[in-house]
């Protein structure tokens, strides 16, 4: 935890922790200073080195130590995630620092979390009468654009693109909400019906948008159990529009591909320990492949599927 003396002025919810920044993070709602306790995480602005010396990770523009990651995204900015504990933000000549915080809430806090030990999926998730549902995939796949749809259907919104789960005392696996909206093109956002609750863009130079999904179901105090994880995948001709569970060694091997940012989890796997955490959590959670057309017209159908198969899980 972080002494409270010269901390940041604005405080936020995300992923479980309390961070002090010293920038307003967009879209996200502040809460009260008096009624948070410790801080967990400082996010600031500053100077960061260029390189990390004889850092054993190395990736195309990051590396990362037992303690450091750094980000380095030239005519962007640099990010430093240290300690688990504190983010730096150096935006690059020019740079307005509200255009890429996106790039410091999202895989600078991933690295904040792994260092901590956490475990990470690509994926969204929503919640439904009392239960918790992850989708996962790349890039491109549909993972917000059904996350949308199933809660302008009724559920209601936990997380996008990064989903981090934890574990109650009993064992039974969460996921933290991240304390963010939707993020969604436009075509996906007319096609779920949400024009009306789009905001910013995520970034200037980007043509897509913060998108606040309806209240729905959506936990005040204590997140649901995690009931399911599906992996998003195309039907086509051979691989028919379904939902089918994973064996326990392709549910393993295919949770371990969707970490988020998996290069950069595999730096930190020795805090976190994936494997260990991945059995823990198949012992309690199936994980299924969804396959469905990605055509608009057709995700209406898909959530249907989706809602059948949510009443049959026991």
């Amino acid at each position: 935890m972080t002494e409270k003396a010269n901390l940041p002025p604005y405080r936020y919810k995300i992923f479980g922790l309390t961070v002090a920044s010293e920038i307003a993070l967009p879209v996200r709602s502040s809460i009260a200073g008096e009624a948070i306790g410790p801080v967990d995480v400082t996010m600031r602005v500053g100077e960061i080195p260029g390189r990390l010396e004889n850092a054993p990770h190395q990736g195309a523009c990051w590396s990362a130590d037992s303690v450091r990651f750094l980000l380095d995204l030239p005519a962007i900015g640099r990010f430093l995630a240290a300690d688990g504990c504190c983010v730096t933000i150096q935006p690059a000549p020019g740079v307005a620092i509200e255009d890429i915080l996106i790039f410091a809430t999202g895989t600078a806090m991933a690295a904040i979390l792994y260092q901590r030990g956490a475990m990470l999926l690509h994926g969204s998730a929503v919640t439904h009468q009392g239960r918790t549902f992850i989708f996962c995939g790349p890039s491109g796949v549909g993972k917000s654009t059904l996350a949308a749809a199933l809660c302008r259907s009724g559920c209601g919104f936990i997380s996008d693109d990064v989903c981090a789960i934890s574990h109650l005392a009993d064992g039974t696996p969460i996921i933290e909400p991240d304390g963010r909206v939707l993020r969604l093109y436009p075509d996906s956002i007319g096609q779920v019906g949400m024009e009306d609750a789009v905001g910013s863009r995520v970034r200037q130079m980007l043509e897509k948008f913060h998108v606040t999904p309806p209240e729905h179901d959506t936990p005040k105090k204590e997140a649901p159990p995690l009931a399911a994880i599906y992996l998003l995948a195309d039907s086509n001709p051979v691989d028919l529009p379904g939902i089918v569970r994973l064996a326990p060694l392709e549910a393993a091997q295919a949770l371990l591909r969707q970490s988020y940012r998996r290069r950069i989890a595999l730096a930190y796997a020795h805090q976190g320990q994936p494997a260990a955490r991945t059995a823990a959590l198949l012992s309690r959670v199936g994980v299924y492949r969804l396959s469905r057309p990605r055509e608009f017209a057709q995700l209406d159908e898909t959530v249907a599927r989706l809602r059948t198969h949510w009443d049959q899980l026991a």
